[in-house]
């Protein structure tokens, strides 16, 4: 069986470019021009089809995001100007509403529920892109930015728009496996952990035929299929986590292949 036969889950450009109201995605990133292609193509399909979009980043991810928006031709000054694009400091943002090291639902709601409701008074469809989670995970403040997603989960049951996040994360790393991959999982409806989605399913399955025999291979990527977890993801993201969760040393392995692996 080929992976890319049982995969639902289509290439993540095309996933952002048809979001709908309730989407919450979440990528996973360690190179940065690869975040720089999501958040645009996320960003810029939204003010092409005259949506509002809200992002709230870092000075630096703010700067590359503008820069790669221009280099596609979406005129960025004008929607500024009009307030099409509205662009937050994700820590200055975060400190309005955290109180004793964890955010509070009242001041988020205001603040951000506020922001996303003018927009909608004046925007058919409203996105935003989101990571102030990142901020605190990085900072190891889990429960903090559980809390936020939750936070952000309650916010969209209330109004209607699309979020993505993303989240500095080592998704070939064994000890990500541990319990942050499948947290962050949890929060999110779709999970974007590649740039090319057929490369690493091709990847999983050539380390799993590599690190067992084939048909044993082949049997355990058929049984982790039958047990996707609800989050959408590619099927070579949903072996893994399954192969960690019930089959860890193996996993390692795999992982270990695949790292050494040249992936686009």
């Amino acid at each position: 069986m080929n992976m890319t036969d049982i995969d639902n889950v289509t290439d993540w450009s095309e996933l952002l470019k048809q979001p709908t109201d309730g989407d919450h995605y979440v990528q996973v990133y360690q190179d940065e021009v690869f975040l720089c292609k999501t958040v645009a193509e996320y960003a810029g399909t939204g003010l092409r089809r005259g949506e509002g979009v809200v992002i709230i980043a870092t000075a630096s991810h703010r700067a590359a995001f503008l820069g790669h928006l221009e280099s596609d031709g979406v005129p960025t000054k004008d929607a500024i100007e009009r307030g099409q694009l509205i662009l937050l400091d994700a820590e200055e943002t975060l400190a309005k509403f955290m109180v004793g090291g964890m955010p509070q639902w009242q001041s988020f709601h205001a603040l951000v529920g506020g922001l996303i409701a003018e927009m909608r008074l004046q925007y058919p469809q409203a996105r935003a892109y989101g990571e102030m989670v990142d901020v605190l995970w990085q900072r190891h403040e889990r429960d903090a930015a559980i809390r936020l997603e939750e936070f952000w989960n309650d916010l969209a049951k209330l109004q209607t728009f699309s979020l993505l996040c993303a989240y500095y994360m080592d998704n070939l790393d064994a000890s990500a496996y541990l319990g942050p991959l499948e947290c962050v999982c949890k929060m999110h409806t779709h999970l974007i952990p590649a740039l090319d989605y057929h490369a690493f399913n091709e990847a999983v399955i050539a380390a799993s035929n590599k690190v067992l025999e084939q048909p044993l291979a082949q049997m355990l990527l058929s049984l982790s299929a039958s047990h996707r977890p609800s989050t959408a993801m590619p099927a070579g993201q949903a072996t893994l986590l399954w192969l960690k969760r019930n089959m860890p040393r193996t996993a390692d392995k795999v992982l270990a292949e695949i790292r050494a692996t040249v992936l686009p």
